[in-house]
């Protein structure tokens, strides 16, 4: 007979491995779990603090307070992005709310001169017609006055048209030094007529598109050169240039009259605003600020400038390097 080995090995040490094993990835699951619990009920917390915070100072922007703003973390998430664009959204709000205060206020000082000067016609009239005076000649002044009051009514509407953007759906493809030069082309007589010597210099052969819309830009270009027309003495040479310069296309209409002096350069770009010297001039206060409308809604920045001397106003239009 044979024999037979038997031979017996023991589990225990591996059991209880794995009872220890089992246990332990149930603590580590457990304590995963609370600490993942504790971190969102952290995060949470946070979370609704700084929407509280966002929710209040929303209400006290809502109540008119245009000054508050959503204090930043700094670390970039989505809550701070949302805060950042509600604070720009509450400044671009509180320049806007400004601007029409000023506006406003502007309106009320700067209309209530010719409005009083359309009264005192009126009356004058009145007491001429009840003498049984001939009165057409006060009546023709006060279409006249009437005439400038409208002209600065529609003005201040076109102007507040062109900040709304609404013209931006007529932009396409045009040549800014074509429209430039067929500008200056329209006032070089009156220029001559004034005596004044208007000059021209661009690169020849060259277009420069950019989207636009024609007739403003036309309109930009005729308000500056009319402002050295009516505002410049006898012998005053202009000159208009186009040129590109690296990623930009840089208009200026430069003269060698009086200029302006610096600290009232960006107050000419405010609405009925005019220079003491030239409240004896014909205008009503609107032809920068429609040059400063026009240029923002093109997306360009607009400089009032030393000639050395008379003033350069220099507007550079930003280009895609896809353009040239």
């Amino acid at each position: 007979h044979g024999y037979r080995l038997v031979v017996g090995i023991s589990n225990a040490e591996v059991e209880e491995l794995g009872e220890v094993l089992s246990g332990s990835l149930a603590w580590a699951f457990l304590g995963g779990t609370l600490l993942a619990i504790a971190g969102a009920a952290v995060f949470a917390v946070r979370a609704r603090r700084r929407l509280s915070i966002i929710s209040h100072t929303m209400e006290q922007a809502s109540r008119g307070n245009l000054s508050v703003r959503i204090p930043l973390v700094g670390n970039n998430d989505d809550i701070d992005r949302i805060a950042t664009n509600v604070n720009d959204a509450l400044g671009n709000l509180a320049i806007a709310v400004e601007g029409m205060r000023q506006v406003s206020a502007d309106i009320a000082h700067d209309l209530k001169m010719p409005l009083n000067r359309l009264k005192i016609i009126i009356e004058g009239a009145s007491l001429k017609s009840g003498r049984g005076e001939d009165v057409s000649a006060d009546l023709e002044a006060a279409a006249q006055e009437s005439d400038r009051i409208n002209e600065t009514f529609s003005a201040l509407l076109r102007i507040t048209q062109i900040e709304s953007g609404a013209r931006r759906a007529r932009f396409h493809q045009i040549d800014v030094a074509e429209v430039l030069e067929n500008t200056g082309s329209v006032y070089s007589d009156v220029a001559e007529d004034a005596g004044m010597v208007l000059a021209l210099a661009t690169e020849k052969g060259r277009e420069r598109l950019l989207p636009g819309d024609k007739e403003l830009l036309t309109q930009m270009f005729a308000n500056l050169i009319e402002n050295v027309i009516r505002h410049c003495p006898s012998g005053t040479e202009i000159l208009l240039d186009c040129h590109v310069t690296g990623e930009s296309l840089d208009i200026s209409i430069a003269d060698t009259g009086p200029g302006i002096p610096e600290i009232e350069r960006k107050k000419v770009f405010r609405r009925l605003y005019r220079l003491e010297k030239s409240r004896t001039t014909p205008g009503s206060g609107l032809g920068l600020s429609m040059v400063k409308a026009i240029a923002d809604l093109h997306g360009a920045e607009i400089l009032l400038l030393d000639n050395e001397p008379g003033l350069k106003v220099s507007i550079r239009f930003p280009l895609q390097s896809h353009q040239f």
